[in-house]
């Protein structure tokens, strides 16, 4: 599983391949969702977590925050019933999370027993993290498969998901196109 995005809630948008056709979705299942969720470290590898969130909630916010970052990596203002959804969510999860001190700040916990709602907390946190503070001019979409992601790098200028996955492939395919024109002139 790739998680590419440099931020949580980008990482959880990608899990659709291929943008915008859609290929490869790893929410069609519960299962999916969790094993996602446990690879990103939103949860245990013990989490037995029943229910508490319909798996179409999951993937209304998944794809709230697609659209809005993807507008924000082409410089438009995303839509407001997108940002609603993931607002009203970060609201949900500031109501169950307590602040505990970390270094010379405090970050978000929530409880232990959690149901599986909550895997979309930290979600909704990141998302509405980066809307609030940002930096928004840093957030990013590949041309080559629509993946999101914060560049992170010093000079701003990350193209692609990442170099193994589409950098590589794109220089590939133009590396070839140019020796192909090359040997046919």
């Amino acid at each position: 599983m790739e998680l590419v995005g440099n931020c949580l809630c980008l990482d959880f948008a990608n899990t659709v391949a291929r943008r915008p056709e859609g290929h490869g979705d790893r929410l069609t299942t519960m299962d999916g969702l969790l094993t996602w969720a446990q690879a990103a470290g939103v949860l245990p590898p013990d989490f037995a977590g029943g229910g508490g969130v319909a798996l179409g909630d999951a993937i209304e916010l998944r794809e709230s925050v697609y659209r809005t970052f993807s507008a924000v990596a082409a410089r438009r203002h995303p839509d407001p019933d997108d940002v609603s959804v993931i607002m009203n969510t970060y609201a949900e999860a500031l109501c169950s999370a307590s602040l505990h001190r970390e270094g010379d700040g405090h970050v978000l916990r929530w409880p232990g027993e959690r149901s599986a709602r909550a895997v979309l907390w930290p979600v909704a946190a990141s998302a509405g993290r980066l809307l609030l503070e940002g930096p928004l001019n840093r957030v990013g979409e590949c041309p080559s498969c629509g993946w999101l992601f914060l560049d992170t790098t010093r000079n701003g200028s990350r193209r692609w998901c990442s170099m193994a996955m589409c950098g590589n492939q794109v220089k590939s395919r133009r590396y070839y196109a140019a020796k192909t024109t090359h040997r046919g002139s």
